[in-house]
């Protein structure tokens, strides 16, 4: 018996069919092994005896996969000579789509205030509303400024964040399937210890993808669990049906996912981190060098859950509720005392013809600009949703899915 406990369940603890000889570096795979962890020598074999993937014990699990997303609906086209002007001329996936109720909220306010004009021209607003309106537009920039650049900030952060999680998994699967092996390695077990790694590398990314996102902002628009919430643990669970690929239903077997679900979403990633390195460090001691390879892997292993967490905070920190409530009041009021000042500027004695065109661009163009930057800016701030604009975590998971498959044959 094991001289300390195992970290996995006694369901995982099969018996070891009998390896090739461990002088053979030809050696082949067998049909299957056992994960397994003893603690005194703690040795790690991999995969379980005649293993199968959920998708394949469960037929169906996999929800219906959303259609491919429009990307070049958010790509201006900069090629031609007039793009300085066509591109004006857009509205799909813009700021003035999502802000049209305000555009809509200011042009009523510009009619309601003319209305007043006409049927009490001879009222007249005290004069230092006019200081006070050019006072309020300092702070309200500043404001908004600093909002702009964070959002922006997070949308490029995001894009090195996600960046940096597949050279970390393609760097590990160099090491895995690359490093020097010694002369007395066991051919068979490197092999099934390379493959559980791998596989293993991209169930963690899958963790890491549905954590930032399905968990909070649900799965794919248009795939088969779209209506429903994100279930991580529990009789209800469904996080591995989610289609997004690569299929978690694909990387983990029925007793894998009975483990999976009773582990806290926030923390699968960490656990399979764990389950990594253990594997790592049974697959050292069949290198020419152990403690270097497995220094340098557990480094870009650290490294993968550091810019996890680097993601995770994105996702996690909002903006401060008093300081995005007092810029939507100043931004409002700022707006809203545009049609007060600029309309009565002409009036019947003045300009009969034109006295309804004074105020009508000051208002719009002011609270498009204003309403613009601050919905721009709050698209911008969480990167990892499922918008256009956002960086498809799901696309970075296939890259590096792709990244640590090739290395395999080349190996």
């Amino acid at each position: 018996p094991p001289s300390r406990p195992c970290l996995l369940p006694a369901s995982l603890l099969t018996p070891l069919p009998t390896p090739r000889s461990s002088n053979n570096r030809k050696g082949i795979l067998l049909p299957g092994f056992a994960t397994m962890l003893t603690g005194s020598t703690f040795a790690v074999v991999s995969e379980e005896v005649e293993w199968k993937p959920l998708a394949a014990t469960s037929p169906g699990i996999v929800a219906s996969a959303a259609p491919p997303k429009a990307k070049k609906a958010v790509e201006f086209n900069e090629d031609s000579e007039i793009a300085f002007f066509t591109n004006m001329f857009r509205w799909s996936h813009t700021a003035f789509q999502e802000i049209w109720p305000q555009l809509v909220f200011q042009i009523t306010w510009v009619i309601v205030v003319w209305v007043m004009i006409w049927y009490w021209p001879e009222f007249t607003l005290p004069e230092e509303l006019k200081y006070a309106h050019s006072t309020i537009g300092k702070p309200l920039a500043f404001l908004l400024v600093f909002k702009s650049g964070q959002g922006y900030g997070n949308y490029v952060e995001g894009r090195k964040m996600l960046g940096g999680l597949c050279n970390n998994c393609r760097e590990m699967a160099q090491a895995v399937f690359t490093y020097k092996l010694s002369d007395s390695a066991d051919m068979v077990k490197v092999e099934m210890l390379r493959k559980v790694i791998r596989r293993k590398m991209n169930l963690m990314l899958a963790f890491q993808r549905q954590w930032a996102r399905e968990a909070k902002e649900g799965f794919s628009p248009g795939c088969g669990l779209e209506e429903e919430e994100y279930v991580g643990t529990g009789d209800a669970a469904n996080w591995h049906m989610d289609p997004s690929s690569p299929a978690i239903a694909n990387m983990i077997s029925q007793q894998e996912f009975e483990m999976y679900n009773t582990i806290a979403p926030t923390a699968r990633p960490a656990y399979v981190q764990t389950e990594i390195n253990k594997l790592a460090a049974e697959l050292s001691l069949e290198t020419a060098y152990p403690e270097h390879m497995f220094y340098g892997f557990t480094a870009n292993s650290a490294d993968t859950m550091n810019i996890f967490k680097g993601v995770y905070r994105i996702v996690e920190t909002a903006v401060p509720h008093p300081y995005i409530h007092l810029l939507y009041m100043l931004n409002f009021i700022y707006c809203f005392l545009v049609p007060l000042i600029y309309c009565p500027n002409s009036t019947i004695e003045k300009n009969e013809k034109f006295q309804f065109m004074s105020g009508w661009v000051a208002s719009i163009l002011i609270s498009a600009c204003f309403n613009g930057i601050m919905e721009v800016s709050g698209l911008l701030h969480n990167p990892f949703g499922h918008d256009l604009i956002d960086h498809d975590m799901g696309e970075f998971c296939m890259k590096a899915h792709t990244e640590t498959k090739v290395s395999r044959p080349c190996a």
